[in-house]
C-alpha cells in the first residue's frame, strides 16, 4: 500500500509519523480509486492482496474457507461479502471490548468472569472460523489457555494475548475492507482470476 509499511505478517499498515497524507485510504477514496482503475491493474491488486492474506506464515486467512464465502458473492449480490465483513468487524470489536473489560480489570478476574471470557472467546473463534481467520482463532486459543492457567500477564500482553488479538483484528479489518471493495468491483466487471 502506498505510504504504508509492512507489519510482521506482511499486511500494509499506515506509517506512524502522523502525516495525514500517509494514512490509509478512507473507504470512500478507495471505492472511487477502484472504480477508476483499469481491469488489469484491479486484478493485479486483488492477486497481490491474496498473496499476502493466504501466505501460511501470516495466518491471516485460510484460502479454502475464505474462497467458500467469496463464491457466495455474485453479480446479483455484489454486497454479500461487504455485509459479512461489516458484521464480523462490528461483532469482533464488541467481543474484544468484552474481553478487555474482563481480563484487564482485577475485580472482574473471577471464576464467573473467566467463564464469561471463555464464552466470548468461543464466539469469536467460531466467527473467525467461518471467515477463515486462522490467526485470530490461534490467538483466541492462546488466551483461553492463559485463562485456564490464570496467567494474567499472558492474557494481556505479548504473543497470544489481548494485545496481539487487538492488533490482528485491526490488521484483518483493514485488509478485509480493502479486499472486499476490490473484489466487489472485479465481480461487477466480471473479471476472473
Amino acid at each position: 500500500m502506498p505510504g504504508g509499511s509492512k507489519s510482521a505478517r506482511g499486511v500494509a499498515k499506515p506509517e506512524e509519523d502522523g502525516d495525514a497524507d500517509k494514512e490509509e485510504e478512507t473507504l470512500e477514496k478507495l471505492e472511487a480509486r477502484v472504480k477508476d482503475e483499469k481491469d488489469e491493474a484491479l486484478m493485479a491488486e486483488l492477486l497481490a492482496m491474496e498473496k499476502i492474506a493466504f501466505d501460511p506464515t501470516n495466518t491471516l486467512l485460510n484460502r479454502g474457507q475464505f474462497n467458500e464465502l467469496l463464491d457466495l458473492q455474485t453479480e446479483t449480490e455484489p454486497d454479500f461479502m461487504q455485509e459479512i465483513v461489516d458484521m464480523y468487524c462490528d461483532d469482533s470489536h464488541t467481543m474484544l471490548d468484552e474481553l478487555k473489560g474482563i481480563l484487564t480489570e482485577a475485580e472482574k478476574r473471577t471464576t464467573s468472569g473467566y467463564d464469561a471470557a471463555r464464552a466470548t472467546l468461543h464466539k469469536l473463534r467460531g466467527a473467525s472460523s467461518t471467515l477463515g481467520a486462522e490467526g485470530i482463532q490461534n490467538v483466541c486459543e492462546s488466551i483461553r489457555e492463559a485463562i485456564v492457567s490464570e496467567s494474567v500477564d499472558a492474557m494481556v500482553k505479548g504473543p497470544g494475548s489481548l494485545e496481539e488479538l487487538e492488533n490482528r483484528l485491526n490488521e484483518l479489518k483493514t485488509f478485509l475492507k480493502k479486499y472486499v471493495c476490490v473484489a466487489r468491483e472485479c465481480t461487477v466487471r466480471k473479471l476472473a482470476r
